[in-house]
């Protein structure tokens, strides 16, 4: 029966194969490559698959800051590689302050942050 099947129904054409596609909405561009960078379950990655950029929502930088790390912060830090935060936690102090998060892309296997504090 598999035998006859395959047999009297062609393969799908590659035109044709884009219509099975979900069309995802881009966050912004990749740092590295220029690719669309879309919205995962679980981080946010180059669609460019040779390409190996990801922000990882579980990133212990935002966990240990108590934010969580929405697609409003990973569109503004794609756009200019900086975004200003409030309520930041410290855990070395317990205190709660105002920052600038910057992505410290190292171009290798993880993607960095750092904070610069405003000054008032």
């Amino acid at each position: 029966m598999a035998r006859e099947l395959v047999q009297t129904h062609a393969a799908v054409q590659e035109d044709k194969k884009g219509l099975f596609r979900e069309e995802k909405t881009s966050i912004g561009k990749c740092p590295r490559c220029g690719s669309p960078v879309h919205e995962g379950k679980k981080n946010y990655y180059c669609s460019n698959r040779e390409c190996a950029f990801a922000m990882w929502k579980n990133d212990r930088f935002f966990e240990e800051r108590k934010t969580a790390f929405s697609p409003k912060i990973a569109a503004a830090l794609l756009k200019s590689g900086k975004v200003n935060v409030k309520k930041l936690y410290s855990p070395k102090t317990g205190k709660t302050y105002d920052g600038i998060i910057v992505l410290a892309d190292t171009g290798g296997k993880y993607v960095n942050y750092r904070i610069e504090v405003r000054k008032n």
